[in-house]
């Protein structure tokens, strides 16, 4: 904190991720600012230093140092100093270490203005998070096994086991939809769905003050085509077999990359060709498909490395849950990757099983 004399950047060796809870916390901080509209001057972003070409990180070429103009001092003396910096990279990449130099001022009322706001969204996170019960794998053991390890009453239908297959998506930079229905634990990132960063990505990032989440269109998806002819339609009285009881989407190896939140639609179509029901997922929203896609998992929160496990029965992100599906869209926020997504339900059809199809082989 205070005002600032003079800003170095050094590009370096590739760093290590901070933790999720640290991430988080710094997040919150840049989004009380960014969702103030209120604010005085002093609490605005200013340009201390403009866009300037940066070298590659070898050791002769890595340092970078960099002198405030004096109009800027100035400005900053005006302003009574600043507390937070934001670092924007054109068009992304990396960057080992920023240090910046400055004379410190004690803690004002006015430093800690944002407080409530930083406490607001970190409860929104909170109350995402509690919607799913989130297993990471860095605390996996015998003990106490992720929950796609378990078996259950019902199949996991998106699974090629069972006939579950990876149609298309919006972007395959890393990785294929394929990927996400194998039935082991992802080997590496390689091993899961990962789209390239989106280009049009704004420079401050705004969230919605109800959900916590981005407040963004950016977004990529994945067709997967459910096996064993889909889920029943679950019809009458609670205790009837027939819809989506599960989901678990896995977010294996993904610690700075994972997506920053997911959501899944679904649409009930075994009278339509799979191109028909690809072209759909990719067409705007114009009220003329002959698909109907429909809310499956509402649009929640994901944590780095770990399985997030939404139940049906717990009545709080999965939507229209006793409908027919034979394939699903998932959708990540703002782009991302992930492992694995598991939907497990009650089949339509027993026989479509691609187990048995391999045994008839054998």
């Amino acid at each position: 904190p205070g005002a600032i004399s003079r800003l170095a950047s050094g590009k370096s060796f590739q760093g290590t991720g901070q933790s999720t809870d640290a991430i988080r916390r710094a997040d919150a901080a840049c989004q009380a600012v960014a969702l103030n509209t209120t604010r005085q001057l002093s609490d605005a972003w200013i340009t201390i230093l403009p866009m300037v070409e940066l070298q590659p990180g070898y050791e002769e070429s890595r340092y970078h140092k960099f002198q405030l103009d004096t109009d800027v001092k100035r400005k900053l003396e005006d302003i009574g100093g600043v507390t937070h910096i934001r670092l924007n990279y054109y068009p992304d990449g990396g960057v080992a270490r920023m240090k910046i130099w400055g004379y410190p001022v004690h803690s004002s009322s006015s430093t800690l203005a944002n407080n409530s706001q930083q406490t607001s969204l970190r409860q929104n996170h909170a109350a995402i998070a509690a919607a799913s019960t989130i297993h990471p794998h860095n605390l996996t053991s015998s003990t106490t096994p992720p929950p796609s390890s378990k078996r259950y009453h019902q199949p996991e239908l998106s699974s090629v086991l069972h006939g579950g297959e990876g149609l298309a998506c919006s972007n395959k930079h890393y990785g294929v939809p394929s990927n996400l229905i194998r039935t082991t634990l992802g080997v590496d990132m390689g091993d899961g769905w990962e789209t390239a960063r989106h280009p049009h990505r704004p420079a401050v990032i705004t969230k919605d003050p109800v959900t916590g989440l981005q407040d963004t269109p950016l977004m990529d998806w994945a067709v997967l085509k459910l096996g064993m002819g889909g889920v029943l339609e679950k019809v009458g009285h609670s205790d009837s077999k027939g819809g989506v009881e599960r989901i678990i989407i896995d977010t294996r190896h993904f610690k700075g990359n994972f997506p920053e939140s997911v959501s899944i639609d679904a649409c009930c179509c075994s009278n339509l060709s799979d191109d028909v029901v690809c072209a759909s997922a990719a067409a705007d929203n114009n009220g003329i498909s002959v698909v109907e896609w429909f809310p499956l998992l509402k649009r929640t929160a994901l944590s780095a490395d770990a399985e997030h496990d939404f139940l049906r029965d717990d009545g709080k992100m999965i939507v229209n849950g006793s409908r027919g599906v034979t394939h699903v869209r998932v959708s990540i926020y703002p782009d991302g990757g992930l492992s694995r997504v598991r939907i497990y339900g009650h089949p339509l059809s027993k026989k479509d099983s691609n187990e048995e199809r391999l045994i008839s082989h054998l």
